[in-house]
């Protein structure tokens, strides 16, 4: 059987210069497009942040707020996100103290769920050393049971105990950043509280909600409404006395704030969705074979490179192919190497697909034991990514020591192979979305 021999080109961003990527005639390449296009709020960063707190939803402005002899507790989201806290904090504090009379009842806490204590100086880089010189502040320890204390049961069975400083507080701030979340759909909203300051145990059950059901282990911009998992963490809010005053901004790839959303911690972030859906949302009117994706812009390293693959998979029917780009100019960076696996990818492929999505989460804890909720849920995904698709990467940061211990791709040395890879799997006639800015971009699948 002839094939054509007929190419076409692809060019994605890399870094300061391209990428080319000669991909096969037949395919059909399909490029998802942004259904509304955005108007640039030419306003500064800080003055968009003013507005957003000055008028916020659903809450009053913390401005007419009473907090006289009150106690105020401030959750940050921490170092392993972006968000440019630093930029506006100070006229956060500036409100709070006007509310106040002064800062001494306030807490700062980052949201680090189990994630390593940041320190005094990585605090100061997320909001400003002289603005973290003027409130107290303590990192959260989600396995100290002493420094927890139980707030309920969810409906979901998720027993919530969270951060001691949180009982009897009058007010919480919440800060943090809207993007697309491989488990909450998006971040930002109550997910500075549930996981961010929850113990262990809590955050390991709720957690467990990403298993049901197993085929919904991706979650990247769903709708809050069908995500368990999200609406689970925002049933928190009900179970705490005090008023929670929520402010989450959008940022672009530069790092610069074109949104910001406050005021009720769910009714904001829900505003907040909309406008990421529209910024961030590219639409596809049906599932695809394959997908070409590319890290831009999140190319600092391996892991935030790898966000590209997750924000992209909802454009894929089941069984299709990732071809992927990874920069990561990092490389590992300060990510922890896996085992080496004792089986190889192909027989852990079709092991994971004879016994199927429902009995993932059973086999992970027989093969992998005394791993942390957030490990646990992360060998989850990978599991569950391995038994449903075919991965083909160029990451040419990586050695082949790397490579291998990463068992759940198949690495391909130079850009070619992976387009080679690709098409024997898929054959010459094939339907190809392609992300050149994977990283911070994701589908939106007509009718999903």
């Amino acid at each position: 059987m002839e094939h054509p021999t007929q190419t076409q080109e692809v060019v994605l961003p890399w870094g300061e210069g391209e990428l080319k990527v000669r991909v096969p005639g037949g395919w059909t390449l399909v490029f998802p497009e942004r259904e509304h296009a955005q108007v640039s709020d030419l306003r500064s960063e800080r003055a968009i942040v003013t507005s957003a707190v000055e008028n916020p939803v659903g809450r009053a402005p913390i401005s007419g707020m009473n907090l006289v002899g009150k106690k105020v507790v401030i959750i940050v989201d921490d170092n392993t996100r972006p968000t440019p806290v630093y930029k506006y904090f100070s006229m956060v504090l500036d409100k709070l103290e006007a509310a106040c009379g002064d800062l001494s009842r306030v807490m700062l806490i980052p949201a680090l769920g189990i994630h390593t204590p940041m320190t005094e100086e990585e605090m100061s880089a997320k909001v400003g050393a002289q603005n973290l010189a003027r409130v107290c502040w303590e990192n959260h320890d989600a396995f100290d049971a002493g420094k927890n204390c139980a707030f309920g049961t969810t409906t979901r069975g998720t027993p919530v105990a969270l951060n001691r400083h949180l009982e009897g507080a009058d007010l919480i701030v919440l800060l943090g950043l809207i993007e697309p979340h491989l488990m909450a759909g998006f971040g930002g909203g109550m997910k500075n509280i549930l996981p961010g300051v929850a113990a262990a145990d809590t955050i390991g059950v709720h957690h467990q909600l990403l298993t049901d059901p197993p085929e919904t282990f991706n979650r990247v911009g769903m709708a809050p409404r069908q995500n368990n998992f999200r609406l689970d963490l925002e049933e928190v809010a009900g179970m705490i006395s005090a008023d929670i005053f929520c402010l989450n901004v959008v940022i672009d790839h530069g790092g610069k704030v074109r949104a910001a959303f406050a005021g009720d911690p769910i009714d904001a972030h829900r505003q907040g969705i909309d406008y990421t859906r529209k910024a961030q949302g590219l639409r596809l009117s049906e599932p695809v074979d394959g997908i070409i994706v590319n890290s831009y812009p999140m190319d600092i390293n391996f892991k935030q490179s790898m966000k590209c693959v997750g924000n992209a998979l909802p454009a894929l029917k089941p069984g299709g192919v990732v071809m992927g780009f990874l920069k990561a100019d990092k490389g590992m960076d300060d990510l922890p190497l896996p085992d080496k696996m004792r089986l190889p990818l192909f027989l852990i492929k079709g092991l994971l697909r004879i016994i199927g999505p429902k009995h993932v989460f059973a086999l992970l804890k027989i093969i992998k034991k005394g791993l942390n909720a957030e490990e646990t849920f992360l060998y989850y995904y990978i599991l569950q990514l391995v038994r449903a698709h075919d991965l083909f990467l160029y990451a040419p940061s990586l050695t082949a020591e790397e490579a291998g211990r990463l068992f759940y791709f198949e690495h391909c040395e130079e850009v070619g192979e992976v387009i080679r890879r690709g098409l024997k799997r898929m054959g010459h006639k094939a339907t190809i979305a392609v992300f050149p800015e994977g990283g911070a971009t994701y589908p939106i699948v007509s009718g999903g």
